[in-house]
């Protein structure tokens, strides 16, 4: 083969993994915005972010000291610390805090968990907080402002939504 073909397939198999990353299957960044796919756009497979990330939405793997998310995030996150201001669907797993802003479905596990209108699941952590919820919330403090149905397990547990016993040691249901 020629020098040129050799030189050619070289640098095809350099700058294709590059060029993949433009469409943001994969972001790896420091902290935004220092990141291989831009804040303002999503990423479809896997984000790793050393110290602070950006988009818009993960779909795939997040695994982040803090994942921050504009709109939705599909798929499992493994954070300090994950901000979510859209809907959550999958297993959101933090050291710190898991927030979702809108409907989270599946898992949440941290010290604090939050989530929004419409969300059902688990919430597992010493302090879990929801707007709306349906599920299980296990933790030291639970508090739904809307329980529709579904059990806490803790030392304090509030269901706002309750006529009575809205604030039950132990255990705390509504049917």
């Amino acid at each position: 083969m020629s020098k040129t073909i050799i030189l050619a397939m070289i640098l095809v198999t350099l700058v294709a993994p590059v060029a993949a990353l433009a469409d943001g299957p994969v972001n790896l960044s420091l902290f935004t915005p220092v990141q291989t796919v831009k804040q303002d756009q999503s990423v479809t497979a896997l984000r790793l972010s050393l110290i602070y990330g950006k988009n818009v939405d993960t779909k795939g793997i997040d695994i982040s000291l803090v994942g921050v998310n504009t709109g939705n995030v599909t798929g499992v996150a493994f954070t300090g610390m994950g901000l979510v201001d859209g809907d959550f669907s999958g297993w959101q797993d933090s050291w710190l805090a898991s927030v979702t802003q809108g409907n989270m479905q599946g898992l949440q596990t941290a010290i604090y968990n939050q989530s929004g209108l419409g969300s059902s699941g688990v919430q597992i952590g010493l302090v879990n907080m929801t707007d709306d919820f349906s599920g299980l919330q296990v933790g030291l403090v639970n508090i739904a402002q809307t329980m529709r149905s579904g059990l806490q397990i803790g030392l304090v547990n509030v269901i706002q939504n309750k006529e009575k016993l809205k604030l039950f040691p132990l255990v705390n249901w509504r049917f």
